[in-house]
């Protein structure tokens, strides 16, 4: 990934450079860490194009890591793409309580249509509960490696006082 300052004097971004300047955006901490993670996974399971962008416009304001939030986008990826749009359709179709109606005369715009609702429903809820779960699972883990660490720091500092 590119560094700040290639990334801040890119000529398209030079406008809105003034609003990236922010140390949080940049840095992982314990606040920008989750909020990165979450906003990631939530534009990556709605959006399928122009996601690091979006991702990038919503960490801004939200003072989250903002390559982070772009990195986290790559859960939907043309690896993934497929089976995660496959299952969010049937999962939308089992919340609705019914699939799409194949009609021999309805042509692929109608047919486009009626699978687009429970497609969206279910994409819409994999998000939600991918970006709960990566706020609430990022900030557990930097928790859990920051006790460590000063864990690991303490029993340092003890067996100096010993010796």
């Amino acid at each position: 990934m590119k560094d700040r300052e290639t990334i801040l004097a890119s000529r398209w971004l030079k406008p809105f450079a003034h609003l990236f300047g922010h140390p949080s955006l940049w840095h992982l901490n314990r606040r920008s860490f989750p909020r990165g993670l979450a906003i990631g996974l939530f534009v990556g399971f709605i959006l399928p194009i122009g996601q690091f962008a979006l991702a990038a416009l919503l960490a801004v304001p939200l003072r989250a890591n903002v390559p982070l939030s772009a990195a986290a986008t790559l859960v939907s990826n043309p690896l993934t793409f497929p089976p995660i749009y496959f299952a969010a359709y049937q999962f939308g179709t089992f919340l609705l309580g019914h699939g799409s109606q194949v009609r021999d005369s309805a042509g692929w715009i109608a047919t486009l249509l009626d699978v687009s609702a429970p497609t969206a429903l279910g994409l819409l809820i994999f998000a939600v509960t991918a970006s709960s779960l990566g706020y609430l699972l990022g900030g557990a883990w930097w928790r859990m490696r920051l006790t460590r660490r000063w864990n690991r720091r303490n029993v340092g500092r003890q067996s100096a006082e010993m010796a």
